[in-house]
């Protein structure tokens, strides 16, 4: 009776230990009823591109600080100093004067930094990042990934007066990228405060616009 107990037992812990580990990660988070980008932050989530507060709260309505823009910008478009030659590791303090090497965030501004990325040096990590400023390094972050079609053309922007002009650029092809849109009256709403869930909602948008390039690029 014990052996066949034994072996019950062993048969269990078997069982539990040769479940696939997605079950484990299809615990989501608990906070996102409340948003319009639920789906796109699972998605985001699943791939590892985009992390939580803490294991349970994503926090979708809290502004969008520096450093959790540039993290998320550089996780999704895979940006990485693999193809750098350094002859010493580059440190945050060397290149950025608010941004210690300790910090968690640390390298993705550098990673950020040495892909073309033009973050201020004095850029403060804990302010909350803009719409126009989040745009700008997601569309360079993007096209640091490939080439894309680029239709010519120009999208009329009703407050295009309180963009930073070294944004424009960026603006406008982020809109014919369509990974951004204009509101009802028009207006891209440069200066306006990023949310993390509309911060998702964009970086999904420029993922898929990354992967569906690519995939009709290698079809014959």
């Amino acid at each position: 009776m014990k052996k066949l107990a034994g072996i019950a037992v062993m048969s269990v812990l078997l069982s539990t230990l040769l479940q696939p580990q997605h079950i484990f990660a299809a615990d989501g988070f608990k906070d996102l009823d409340q948003t319009n980008y639920k789906t796109q932050i699972e998605a985001l989530k699943l791939k590892g591109f985009l992390h939580g507060v803490n294991n349970e709260e994503f926090k979708p309505q809290a502004e969008l600080t520096n450093a959790q823009g540039i993290q998320l910008i550089v996780d999704s478009m895979q940006l990485s100093l693999a193809a750098i030659d350094f002859n010493k590791a580059p440190e945050a303090e060397g290149l950025f004067s608010k941004i210690r090497n300790d910090a968690w965030y640390a390298q993705a501004f550098i990673n950020g930094y040495y892909n073309g990325l033009d973050i201020p040096a004095d850029i403060d990590p804990q302010k909350p990042m803009t719409k126009e400023q989040f745009t700008h390094y997601l569309v360079q972050a993007l096209e640091k990934t490939g080439q894309f079609p680029l239709i010519k053309i120009f999208i009329q922007i009703h407050d295009e007066q309180d963009i930073t002009p070294g944004y424009q650029g960026t603006i406008q092809r982020s809109l014919i990228y369509k990974f951004t849109t204009l509101d009802d009256q028009q207006n891209f709403n440069p200066k306006q405060v990023m949310k993390r869930d509309q911060a998702a909602g964009m970086v999904y948008e420029a993922v898929k616009f990354a992967e569906d390039h690519k995939n009709s690029a290698i079809q014959p």
